[in-house]
């Protein structure tokens, strides 16, 4: 009897075949052969990665520059350093160049990730450019790969995950970079399947060291970790297909199932994250993307009143602002750049906030100390608490007048984009700290249009053979307010 049921059953049996899994289907979607995105997504990846080169110049700058220089392995062969001669592997690379290009908090972030995207993606691209031969074109398809994994991954699980205090640069970087460069080195689907996995089990980074060195080198221990995953599976490692999406994956372990809207996967292609409203956004100052509307605020505040008879100031913002501002009271340079209340009041009493203000001279400035004192900030339940961080500054005299700023979208943002000179002016302002303007100059003008047939080798190879330590000059005060007006506009 059983025998005679067996035929009818088989052929259903062997007619079931599983779903692809998540990362299944990222690895299709990034090892497409042809992938055309439009000219403006193009233009936008191009500018990101002109700025993130930029910020490694000025992380150059950097004490952590020289912390990792005294421990990866200079000289190895495999990938070029920027500001010197030297090479080290492509892993050691991708880790330097991530940490000096976040090192400032200078370089671009993204909504819905809540994370610097080519921090992560750019030092990892480079670091495999000359191997895989690759074109500044080829570069820019794979930047724009990467960064919608970011997003993708910032719709499925945040907020939940940023507030569980995870630094998503670091944990969404290590998958999106390995797709990035599996993608530049021409990995096939079950190769870059397996990257994904590869990197799935790299993953971190805490926002508990927010204001500390280590929260730079988050994008770079995520740009190295993206690099190792791509080379491994391209030389036969293996990893789980389900490696995002099964019950021990990415997803549910860093999430616990909190807060995930896993519809957003249905297409990997779909939205284009780089063109969403809020996708990219360059940054006009080196501090938490958080403080930036407060900051533009008090700049327009401080044309209008002597920050010498200011009493009291009231920064009213979203309650998604309080996530990173973790240092009211901040000690180092690196911790000031997580408090509202310090750039607030350096913005109040200096009307800048430049790559200067995050000193130690400027954390003991008497008036800036005192105005830091007066500085309250309050969530205020009529903004809205959507993806960005619309501010409002509120201060008082001690004549008894008040005066007001309302900023609801912060400049770099894509409604409000870096002109051509804007960007120019800010990736100078970024190369001085480590060279002259006229080399600083000519580097951009080298790497400004990215997005062509001439090989990676040639279209970046000022900046290896920039010599940081000679060609190092000071930057006139003069020059750094003029940059930041530049970036005010």
């Amino acid at each position: 009897m059983i025998y005679d049921v067996l035929p009818a059953v088989l052929p259903q049996v062997r007619s079931v075949v599983p779903s692809p899994s998540a990362s299944q289907d990222l690895a299709a979607f990034a090892s497409r052969p042809e992938l055309r995105f439009p000219p403006l997504a193009r233009s936008r990846a191009a500018d990101a990665i002109v700025d993130c080169v930029g910020c490694v110049l000025a992380g150059l700058a950097e004490p952590v520059a020289d912390v990792l220089s005294r421990v990866i392995a200079v000289g190895a062969p495999g990938a070029r350093l920027a500001g010197s001669s030297g090479s080290a592997s492509p892993m050691d690379a991708a880790l330097f160049h991530g940490a000096l290009a976040h090192a400032i908090d200078y370089d671009d972030t993204n909504h819905p990730a809540y994370a610097h995207p080519s921090a992560v993606l750019v030092p990892a691209l480079l670091a495999v450019a000359d191997e895989a031969h690759a074109s500044g074109a080829e570069l820019v398809t794979a930047y724009i790969v990467g960064f919608q994994v970011f997003g993708k991954l910032g719709r499925v699980l945040n907020f939940a995950h940023y507030q569980r205090g995870w630094h998503a640069t670091g944990t969404f970087g290590a998958l999106a970079a390995s797709v990035a460069v599996g993608r530049l080195l021409r990995l096939g689907a079950d190769q870059l399947t397996a990257a994904v996995g590869i990197a799935a089990s790299s993953a971190s980074g805490l926002r508990v060291n927010f204001g500390s060195m280590v929260k730079p080198l988050h994008a770079g221990l995520a740009a190295r970790n993206g690099v190792l995953a791509a080379l491994l599976a391209r030389n036969g490692m293996d990893s789980s297909v389900g490696a995002l999406d099964d019950q021990y994956g990415f997803f549910d372990v860093f999430n616990d199932g909190i807060g995930q809207d896993r519809a957003s996967l249905g297409d990997w292609a779909t939205p284009l994250e780089i063109l969403t409203v809020n996708g990219l956004a360059l940054k006009p100052f080196p501090a938490c993307g958080a403080t930036h509307t407060a900051i533009e605020a008090a700049i327009d505040l401080h044309e209008r009143v002597d920050a010498t008879t200011i009493d009291r100031v009231v920064v009213r913002v979203t309650r998604r602002a309080f996530a990173p501002l973790i240092h009211a009271h901040p000690a180092t340079p690196l911790e000031a750049k997580f408090s509202m209340q310090f750039c607030v009041a350096a913005a109040l009493c200096d009307g800048r906030v430049d790559l200067a203000t995050f000193s130690h001279e400027k954390l003991d400035d008497p008036l800036i100390r005192s105005m830091r004192e007066r500085v309250t900030v309050i969530e205020d339940e009529s903004l809205p608490d959507a993806t960005e961080f619309p501010a409002s500054v509120e201060i008082a005299t001690r004549d008894g007048r008040s005066h007001s700023q309302m900023v609801p979208l912060a400049m770099g943002k894509p409604g409000r984009w870096f002109s051509e000179q804007q960007l120019r002016d800010k990736f100078v302002t970024c190369a001085r700290q480590v060279m002259s303007a006229t080399d600083a100059d000519s580097m951009f003008r080298s790497i400004r249009h990215v997005d062509q047939s001439r090989p990676v080798s040639e279209l970046f190879q000022p900046l290896w053979d920039a010599d940081a330590r000679k060609s190092a000059t000071a930057k006139p005060a003069s020059d750094q307010r003029r940059a930041a007006r530049g970036c005010a506009d």
